[in-house]
């Protein structure tokens, strides 16, 4: 087939299993996409496209970006960490945290006018940020993470704070209880790492991925009281952190002799910490099971999660999610053998994969073909493109004529 006939799309693909298919076919979006191109024309466009779901963003952060085919500007800054819905107060009075709403809501309530043009074959996902909000951490720095050195990390509020968990909580209820949701995904609801991309952010020690790891490495009052509770020496916890830290600021561009290569050569070593970052998996488990019993409780909002599967939430949670941002198809086969090889037959949730429209992948249709082949031959039941704003409108045009062959 040649690649620029995109009518010829594999027949036989479409014969061998036509019943399956990939039954979740989603874009992400933002608020500002419905603004330019207007919520019936999208619709329009994303039923003729294949897609049968608007992941759309209710809280997003910061960012700086290119938009290769707005109406209205080529270069694009978020107002950052706001919502793109209206916030109703009665959902937020067990915490000081509150949703600041997008100037882009002033007129229109972005759920609600999705909301009321939805069909059966239209599903609504709230794409929602959590803990990731830098202009939070900057007016409340006590609910921030901090590391070994007491250092505060501005864009990562921390979950073992009971008023971020109230105000992460109190997200979900507001979205699931107020708009016709299928599901809400969740992005950044436990910990965040030290790395972020701030402006002109610069390391000249040369940090690891170990070191970036435990310079972010959350051990604040927070963190240190339930651990302990639980039987945690946070002590020795601090204590191999910073030594290893420590060796590395002063041996740099060296490093001293035995200096830990991974997170698994430290745990070795040092027993406590590995308890310690058990200790962080569970909290994190027992939080997104709290949403689910609470936050969901009496909506049929299903709840997705963007990291693999995990089988102590499989009873709860009802998606899953595996990257391959940039993967040709062969990679993005791999990944997805990889994320259902442990899940077991009989749980019969949703695990999506995130394919990213952009940077150079796909670099022609026929390779899109591929890549979106391999997702759905390997299993996954759900592929989720990234995103509608950002992506070349060429791109977007080889996704409106290939994905409609992968229906289900």
């Amino acid at each position: 087939m040649r690649p620029d006939n995109l009518t010829m799309i594999s027949n036989s693909l479409a014969e061998r299993k036509k019943a399956t298919g990939l039954g979740f076919r989603s874009l992400f979006l933002h608020a500002w996409d419905l603004e330019d191109e207007g919520v019936d024309r999208m619709l329009d466009w994303m039923r003729a496209a294949g897609l049968n779901t608007l992941c759309l963003a209710s809280t997003y952060h910061h960012g700086w970006f290119v938009h290769p085919h707005h109406t209205g500007h080529r270069a694009f800054m978020t107002e950052g960490d706001v919502c793109y819905f209206r916030p109703r107060k009665r959902y937020y009075q067990h915490t000081r945290l509150r949703l600041k709403p997008s100037r882009l809501c002033v007129k229109k309530d972005w759920f609600d006018e999705v909301g009321k043009r939805l069909d059966p074959d239209m599903r609504l996902v709230a794409w929602t940020i959590g803990a990731h909000n830098t202009s939070l951490g900057l007016e409340f720095p006590e609910l921030t993470q901090r590391n070994v050195y007491g250092d505060s990390l501005p864009h990562a509020l921390c979950p073992a704070n009971r008023d971020v968990r109230e105000y992460l909580k109190a997200i979900v209820r507001d979205l699931a209880a107020n708009y016709p949701l299928w599901g809400v995904q969740l992005e950044a609801f436990g910990w965040m790492g030290f790395s972020h991309g701030h402006h002109h952010e610069r390391d000249l020690v040369g940090l690891s991925s170990l070191e970036r790891e435990l310079m972010g490495l959350c051990v604040c009052d927070a963190c240190s009281v339930q651990a302990e509770r639980e039987g945690v020496e946070m002590n020795l916890v601090k204590r191999a952190i910073k030594e290893t830290l420590d060796g590395c600021f002063r041996e740099a561009p060296n490093r001293p002799k035995n200096h830990p290569a991974s997170l698994a050569e430290l745990e070795a070593t040092h027993p406590a910490l590995k308890r310690f970052l058990t200790w962080r998996t569970v909290f994190i488990q027992l939080f997104i099971s709290e949403i689910k019993r609470s936050s969901l409780k009496g909506t049929n909002c299903r709840l997705l999660l963007q990291t693999e599967f995990d089988p102590s939430l499989k009873g709860l949670v009802d998606g899953f999610g595996c990257g391959a941002y940039q993967k040709s198809a062969a990679e993005t086969a791999r990944i997805c053998r990889d994320a259902r090889k442990n899940i077991p037959t009989e749980w019969n949730g949703l695990i999506q994969c995130f394919i990213q429209l952009g940077m150079d992948v796909p670099k022609s249709a026929t390779q899109l073909r591929q890549i979106i082949e391999a997702v759905w031959k390997q299993g996954c039941n759900g592929i989720n493109f990234y995103n509608r704003s950002e992506s070349p409108p060429k791109m977007l045009a080889w996704l409106a004529k290939i994905l409609p062959a992968f229906k289900g």
